[in-house]
């Protein structure tokens, strides 16, 4: 194999790869990049048996081939490197040849044949978004995904898709975030979960601008953003009804500034020493009390102007973590905050098609 790509370009389809390699791979074969040249292309493959990535870019081929080069030093190389465009050179035992400038490096491969082959995939259903909008909706569930081993559901987004509508829902049980929005191919039906890592990775992936197209088989999702692809392995298994944990019933509603909660959140969260630990909301008349205590420390209190028009107040205690949350992931001025009573869920709606469930803890 050889041939000759731009710098620059090398370096950006590299960082889009080299994410899922570990260093610390179980088999050597996956701590590697497979490189391939054909026609004019470069090809980029990486995978850790759960997540594959292949990335295309443009290059001078005057050999074609295929070799496999260490993924982290390759990228770490390139990242240094003086000058604009970057030469491959392998033999028949994969031995890699890295020139750029006046710089040469050999980094030593191994057998392409032994490199994990593509996942299988077969296309059973697609859709298309803007980039953009996949990343806030994977904002607005991710943090609420569970970390419990022993509910595998749980623990990866459930991406849901009826009558053009689609929806991601995460839930650990204590708490659940949910998005929705409108998308034009209404032909798509049915529900997959997918990791964790995979959505965080897609996350990584995504721009600002462009659409990302989503194919859907039985067991693998499949992303494609421009010219880089990513297939994922998917959760089996039957999501929990996430519908049936949403509350109907609510008595109050009451419009909180996001930047002001969020920021009297975060100051009176200073005594406290444990995530878990938890904040008191008392609604009085236009005003919201938030209070912390903590025995071996302290404890904060801050008052929020709000218009909360009910004549009675009421106290309801959260894990602080837990009701930060979603303030951090959205950039509306103002949630919904709709309440039954001190022990029942509470929700948070910012009018976008997010909607946030939370338990109350017990008052102390």
């Amino acid at each position: 194999m050889k041939c000759s790509v731009e710098k620059e370009l090398l370096l950006t389809h590299l960082q889009r790869v080299c994410n899922v390699v570990s260093r610390k791979a179980a088999l050597p074969i996956l701590s590697m990049i497979h490189v391939k040249a054909e026609k004019d292309s470069l090809i980029l493959r990486t995978t850790n048996l759960e997540i594959e990535l292949e990335s295309t870019l443009k290059a001078n081929v005057e050999e074609t081939g295929t070799t496999t080069i260490p993924a982290k030093s390759l990228l770490a190389l390139v990242s240094k490197l003086n000058g604009t465009e970057v030469s491959f050179h392998s033999n028949k035992k994969f031995q890699n040849t890295i020139q750029c400038g006046n710089a040469e490096f050999k980094l030593l491969g191994l057998d392409p044949k032994d490199f994990p082959e593509v996942f299988p995939f077969e296309n059973k259903w697609k859709i298309t978004l803007e980039q953009k909008l996949l990343s806030r909706m994977i904002d607005s569930v991710a943090f609420a995904v569970s970390i419990d081993d022993s509910r595998k559901t749980l623990q990866g987004i459930l991406l849901s898709v009826k009558d053009g509508v689609l929806t991601a829902v995460s839930t650990d049980g204590k708490r659940l975030a949910l998005v929705e929005t409108q998308i034009e191919d209404n032909t798509a039906n049915g529900d997959i979960i997918v990791p964790l890592r995979t959505a965080l990775e897609i996350r990584r992936q995504l721009g600002k601008e462009g659409v990302v197209e989503l194919g859907i088989d039985d067991k693998t999702i499949r992303v494609q953003i421009e010219n880089t692809v990513m297939l994922s392995k998917l959760i089996e298994g039957i999501y929990p009804n996430f519908r049936q944990i949403i509350p109907s019933n609510f008595q109050k509603e009451v419009e909180l500034p996001r930047n002001a909660v969020q920021q009297a959140l975060e100051l009176v969260a200073v005594p406290q020493t444990e995530v878990a630990d938890g904040v008191k909301l008392t609604l009085h008349r236009n005003k919201l009390e938030l209070y912390t205590q903590n025995s071996s420390i302290g404890e904060g209190r801050d008052v929020v102007d709000i218009n909360y028009g009910y004549e009675d107040e009421i106290s309801l205690v959260f894990n602080t973590a837990f009701l930060l949350d979603p303030f951090r992931y959205t950039d509306k001025e103002n949630f919904r905050m709709k309440i039954i009573d001190p022990t029942s869920p509470v929700a948070l709606e910012d009018g976008t098609g997010f909607l946030y469930v939370v338990m109350p803890l017990r008052k102390k």
